[in-house]
């Protein structure tokens, strides 16, 4: 009789996100993925399989769980640019310091070593790239943007400026952040 999992899987996938988040992919280990999440390594491999598995699933979890609920403001058929400044604002408020974001770090450590980071960063950006131009084509009809606005131009500017952002909530530098902030949000309103 097989044993079964004395563990929950969804809050062991929380932890082990958290140890690469911190640490990236290549600085953590099996044995420290073992001692951080309190399993053994066979309950490890028999539940998520290896280190590399790991790891895809705590990125698919993120996605799920944090990035895409994030994004659906910015879908919603009133979305406009207090959307926008919402999302750019809980960018901030979210990380602790020296995080910045989970995927941004995945993709930054391995998307040119990992079809899988690849296919899965070419989808949030896709996804980022949709949602901000949805809300500022609303901003656009509401008349919070100028009628001649290229939201197409304006959209990928700001995902060039989200990406700025998690960079530097990476590095640990929150304070160099807000001051951005405020820029973006005065320059998208003098659109």
């Amino acid at each position: 009789m097989a044993r079964q999992c004395c563990f929950d899987r969804e809050e062991v996938l929380e932890r082990a996100m958290g140890l690469f988040w911190q640490r990236g992919f290549e600085a953590t280990s099996v044995a420290n993925l073992v001692e951080h999440l309190g399993i053994n390594r066979f309950s490890l491999y028999n539940s998520f399989g290896d280190k590399h598995q790991l790891y895809h699933l705590c990125l698919e979890h993120y996605q799920q769980k944090y990035a895409r609920p994030r994004l659906q403001p910015l879908l919603q058929d009133d979305a406009g640019l207090n959307q926008i400044e919402t999302l750019l604002s809980q960018m901030c408020q979210e990380v602790e310091p020296g995080y910045g974001c989970f995927l941004q770090s995945a993709l930054l450590e391995r998307r040119q070593l990992d079809e899988q980071v690849a296919a899965l960063s070419d989808q949030i950006f896709d996804g980022l790239f949709t949602a901000l131009k949805h809300a500022l084509e609303g901003a656009k009809t509401k008349q919070e943007l100028g009628a001649n606005t290229d939201t197409d131009l304006l959209t990928h500017w700001l995902v060039l400026q989200i990406q700025g952002i998690r960079a530097l909530l990476r590095a640990g530098q929150p304070d160099r952040v807000t001051p951005a902030l405020t820029q973006i949000v005065t320059f998208l309103r003098s659109q």
